[in-house]
């Protein structure tokens, strides 16, 4: 049993799922692609062809932002039909997954244990660390208690729901069980573009449970690994899940924008799916915290969720601004606005050091100099199936 969790989940510590469990979820994932495949179109057509028209006719002017289609969006009944639905379903799924941890919380605390009893990273917990107001006031993407909350001693709840959920919502995608596919593709994007660089040091920001983590740590066998985050709970359920997986990684409880690592520490410095998670003034600071942790030839490299306002239809710019408005991503939005490039040569790095644009993730097991495109998804699609992506050499 234990060689086929390892095989089928990745790691011995995945939280597991009864008969009914899994069906609860797959009941509530089927709403999710029923939702996105039959009412996504039709509220496309919604905007389209009733509330664009009806905003033109009374004002003359076509409008051509989220901000000025909004408030006649949903105002109307299908809308709000397809906005229930899909907090529905979300909702349902973190509920159905949470019982499901309950269920077997004494044996996964076992189990993680276990795991790190003969560690080969390490892990560094700071009980006086200050959260920063981003993270700790709401619960990012509806998820119950966030990232920090802890509900017992030595907690991993946080950790085991978040892993469960991401490899559950986004089923066969970004990986599959291991949900690594941000990992290979940002390893991939520094193999590519920077070919000849060997980072010994590598350190991933905000690394939640270690999904990007493990996979930069394999794609860089050699390099000794560092990972921090903001959340205790996650950061015990990370380490027991890369010691299941034998990759050492050594995991601290610490702030991105402030660390406690010394000047010029790291060749390579990253994060996945951190920015959207993070205030622009807290994203400002951590690109200069990256400079600063950075030794001269030292690379930053951070992919995040693609959407960008210039490129994306009407409708996809209301869909991003769903996620910021509903499902607790408050600054999806303004990243969308966001001049990466602007921020980067800010922290400190050359302008024409600093490469920006979007990375496809349907072959992010190889370096690929094709898959990377700076004017928008070339299938026309802004949310799935590419990542966001700035890296720099200091």
């Amino acid at each position: 049993m234990e060689q086929y969790r390892q095989e089928h989940f990745g790691h011995a510590v995945m939280p597991q799922a009864t008969h009914d469990e899994q069906a609860m979820e797959d009941h509530f994932l089927a709403m999710r692609a029923w939702t996105n495949r039959n009412m996504d179109p039709l509220d496309r057509r919604l905007l389209d062809e009733v509330i664009v028209p009806g905003i033109e006719k009374k004002t003359g002017t076509k409008p051509t932002s989220s901000t000025q289609v909004r408030q006649a969006l949903e105002a109307h009944p299908l809308h709000q039909y397809w906005l229930t639905l899909s907090l529905t379903y979300q909702d349902r799924i973190w509920q159905a997954l949470d019982g499901a941890i309950d269920r077997q919380y004494d044996e996964l605390a076992g189990k993680v244990k276990a795991q790190v009893s003969e560690p080969k990273g390490s892990l560094q917990l700071n009980p006086d660390l200050e959260i920063p107001r981003y993270i700790a006031a709401f619960d990012h993407h509806r998820m119950p208690g966030s990232y920090v909350v802890d509900t017992a001693e030595d907690d991993f709840r946080a950790g085991a729901l978040y892993d469960r959920f991401a490899s559950t919502y986004l089923r066969n995608l970004n990986g599959g069980w291991k949900n690594d596919g941000r990992g290979h593709s940002l390893a991939s994007h520094v193999q590519d573009f920077y070919p000849d660089f060997k980072p010994k040091r590598i350190l991933d920001l905000g690394c939640s449970v270690g999904h990007s983590t493990v996979a930069i740590a394999q794609a860089f066998a050699d390099a000794e690994i560092f990972a921090l985050d903001v959340g205790a709970p996650m950061l015990r359920y990370g380490h027991a899940r890369a010691e299941s997986m034998g990759v050492p990684i050594h995991f601290s409880q610490q702030d991105a924008e402030h660390t406690d690592f010394a000047d010029g520490s790291f060749d390579l410095v990253c994060s996945s799916a951190v920015m959207h998670e993070t205030s622009a003034k807290g994203m400002r600071q951590i690109f200069k915290e990256c400079h600063r942790l950075l030794r001269e030839g030292g690379v930053m490299c951070h992919v995040d969720v693609p959407p960008r306002h210039e490129h994306m239809s009407l409708w996809d710019q209301m869909r991003c601004d769903f996620e910021s408005h509903y499902n607790n991503e408050p600054f999806m939005t303004s990243l969308a606005r966001i001049d990466w490039h602007k921020v980067a040569v800010d922290a400190g790095f050359a302008s024409d050091k600093v490469l920006v644009g979007y990375r496809k993730g349907t072959s992010y097991l190889k370096p690929d100099r094709e898959d990377f495109f700076t004017e928008g998804h070339p299938q026309g699609h802004a949310m799935i199936g590419s990542w966001y992506a700035c890296s720099a050499m200091k």
